[in-house]
């Protein structure tokens, strides 16, 4: 988690750094006073919690965000201000909190534990990709919403992953399984290297750097990485038992005769 914190007010920005760091001491936090610093900062994109004072001296909080936003679209910012005029303005940034000054730990707290974009509880783990196996195969991003793959080859080959419940598979068993391909050459080999990557990127650009396990020309699924239905069923949660109707990923024929599935029917 790497958190920003700018306040042109040097005991402000101390006291809401100290009181930030208390909370997620495993967090990476750049504390800045000046719009020069944030200007200079390197990788902007990977700041998952932006805490912005709106008056930094001559430049504009909600402006600064608004800038973050465009590099940083799903970076949480919350502002920290004596101002409560700026209330309606702020929300141009679709802002997670807005707390006013003087604040105490449990109101930074409260806009930790509840924020727009979820990217990791207090206790350091990470937020789980969310699957849905039962029906067609769902999968969805940190905001709750259809994550969107670059190839729909590249989501089947993590429905397929999922389906091996973390037995390694080798791209052999991809081309043959999914692309249905009979011979396995040197073309089919590219191919299916392009989906994979293709689908790590999307994943690691989504925050979700874990959930594929890469090691010595195998793949697998990190079950403790996702939050499957099929997983949670076989572990003997009653919710997801009740949400199984006797459909397990429609749209794939692989799927039909999934042993998993066998030991839940």
């Amino acid at each position: 988690m790497r958190i920003l914190i700018m306040d042109d007010e040097l005991p402000a920005l101390n006291l809401l750094t100290d009181t930030v760091r208390g909370i997620v001491p495993q967090a990476e936090i750049v504390s800045l006073r000046k719009y020069n610093q944030f200007n200079e900062l390197e990788e902007k994109k990977d700041i998952d919690i932006a805490f912005f004072d709106i008056e930094l001296g001559r430049n504009s909080g909600i402006k600064l965000a608004l800038e973050l936003k465009s590099i940083a679209p799903n970076c949480n910012i919350i502002f920290v201000t004596a101002y409560s005029q700026y209330a309606v303005e702020s929300f141009a940034t679709r802002p997670s909190g807005y707390v006013m000054k003087p604040f105490t730990e449990d109101e930074i707290r409260r806009e930790l534990e509840d924020l727009r974009y979820p990217v990791m509880t207090l206790n350091g783990v990470a937020e789980k990709l969310k699957l849905v196996t039962f029906g067609v195969f769902k999968v969805f991003d940190k905001n709750g919403e259809i994550f969107n793959f670059t190839r729909t080859l590249s989501k089947e080959v993590l429905a397929y992953l999922v389906d091996q419940a973390g037995f390694p598979v080798t791209s052999k068993d991809i081309a043959k399984d999914v692309l249905e391909e009979p011979v396995f050459d040197d073309r089919v080999s590219k191919r299916v290297s392009k989906i994979v990557n293709l689908l790590i990127d999307d994943l690691n650009n989504a925050g979700f750097h874990d959930v594929i396990i890469k090691q010595n020309r195998h793949l697998q699924i990190n079950k403790d990485a996702v939050d499957c239905d099929l997983y949670r069923t076989l572990d003997g949660d009653v919710e997801a038992l009740n949400s199984f109707h006797g459909e397990y990923m429609l749209e794939y024929s692989w799927a039909e005769f999934s042993d998993l599935i066998e030991e839940i029917a």
